[in-house]
């Protein structure tokens, strides 16, 4: 017996392989099993030392974390030298768990146990079957995203083998094997990249990641693709925790752009508040009649529910602020023209309809405020008349705007 386990423990201790990512057993497998075998003399006699030539199959399926069921079909033909037995035809089949006793990055460890039945036909008798208990111990090697190679050394005993001149049979089986996995690779975290290949494997949900499974950040501010609601936001931008830049006084104007990041004045282009008209100078001799036309009024700031003509509460404030500029204006007896303009994403119809409603919407809100229905004309542009770069997020800030325009 201890040369049996001699040659067993030489034959796994020269296994050593490289492997993939991961350990994970798929959820089911099927393989191939091939080795040898050794029978103790009451089988083949003085031949119990020699190795004789197994091939198999073999199924597999994952019940937890840490236990695999198994089952496996493996025959040989048995060189033996017995007297009045002969040559013997051995086939077994088994059934049992197998306990990942030590899980590593790129293999696992494992027991075998189970149980089973020995099916032995001798040329010259007897023939029997009989019941058979087996243990194992072994290592199973990732492969690829879903397969496995797999080596294995096992012992079994039978009972009741009364045509033999003892009542049981010892059975030494040192196996190797490769398993196909079947049906999808395990992907614990759900990102698309299998356990075996995720380099990043507990990426958040949602997470958009590379082809190692790692989340991408492609603006750099340490929130990730997918995950990130200002995903254009520039290098080195303070953001919050979805990724868009702060705005510490509330004003609609990003700190980054803020030239007064303390001082609330939604409406004006820099985030400060408008400074004081300074006087004219004195009008030159013999001036000729001024413009008393007021010119237009650029309504930065307003802003609108997305893809809606729905006023953002903070605009509110500005149109207020319009509403007392028109009313400076009475004793100039103009029309108005409320003018709407969008940004260019999106298509050009839909950008003036749009823009049109946008228009009527703060004429109605300037209406409420006392400004006369006849003095204003509600009118959308679309993207047609852009002040700013569309391709860049600032440019298209500036493009979404409200302009009071004077009609001469």
């Amino acid at each position: 017996m201890m040369k049996h386990a001699r040659v067993a423990g030489a034959l796994a201790g020269m296994l050593v392989f490289g492997a993939a990512a991961a350990a994970d057993m798929p959820e089911h497998e099927f393989g191939l099993l091939l080795g040898a075998g050794w029978a103790d003399k009451d089988l083949v006699g003085g031949k119990d030392g020699d190795a004789n030539p197994l091939f198999g199959v073999r199924y597999g399926q994952r019940l937890g974390t840490s236990t695999n069921f198994f089952g496996d079909l493996v025959y040989g033909k048995y060189d033996g030298n017995r007297a009045g037995v002969g040559d013997a035809d051995v086939t077994t089949l088994r059934g049992g768990l197998e306990w990942l006793f030590s899980q590593q990055q790129r293999y696992n460890w494992f027991l075998s146990g189970g149980l089973g039945l020995i099916n032995v036909n001798t040329d010259n008798g007897p023939d029997f079957t009989r019941p058979l208990v087996s243990v194992g111990v072994g290592q199973s090697w990732a492969v690829g995203a879903n397969d496995a190679f797999r080596w294995e050394v096992r012992a079994d005993q039978s009972f009741g083998n009364d045509s033999l001149p003892n009542a049981s049979l010892t059975n030494f089986q040192a196996l190797l094997g490769y398993s196909w996995g079947i049906g999808a690779p395990l992907d614990s975290d759900g990102d698309g990249v299998p356990n075996r290949a995720d380099q990043c494997p507990n990426t958040p949900k949602g997470a958009q990641v590379d082809a190692k499974g790692c989340p991408l950040d492609s603006d750099g501010d340490g929130v990730f693709d997918g995950l990130d609601k200002c995903p254009g936001t520039p290098a080195g931008v303070k953001v919050n925790a979805d990724g868009c830049p702060l705005d510490t006084d509330g004003d609609g104007i990003p700190d980054y752009l803020d030239k007064c990041p303390t001082v609330p004045a939604p409406g004006t282009p820099d985030g400060c508040p408008p400074k004081a008209a300074e006087p004219a100078p004195a009008p030159a001799p013999a001036p000729a009649p001024a413009d008393t036309t007021p010119r237009k009024l650029v309504l930065e700031g307003v802003n609108f529910s997305i893809d809606s003509s729905k006023l953002m509460p903070e605009s509110q404030a500005i149109l207020d602020n319009a509403a007392a500029t028109l009313k400076g204006w009475d004793d100039v007896k103009v029309m108005i023209e409320v003018a709407g303009h969008t940004d260019s994403t999106g298509s050009a119809a839909y950008n003036k309809k749009l823009s049109e409603r946008r228009a009527k919407t703060v004429r109605a809100y300037l209406i409420s405020k006392g400004i006369a229905a006849d003095r204003l004309i509600a009118k959308g542009y679309g993207e047609s008349q852009p002040v700013a770069d569309n391709r860049t997020k600032e440019g298209r800030y500036k493009n979404r705007r409200v302009e009071l325009i004077p009609l001469k």
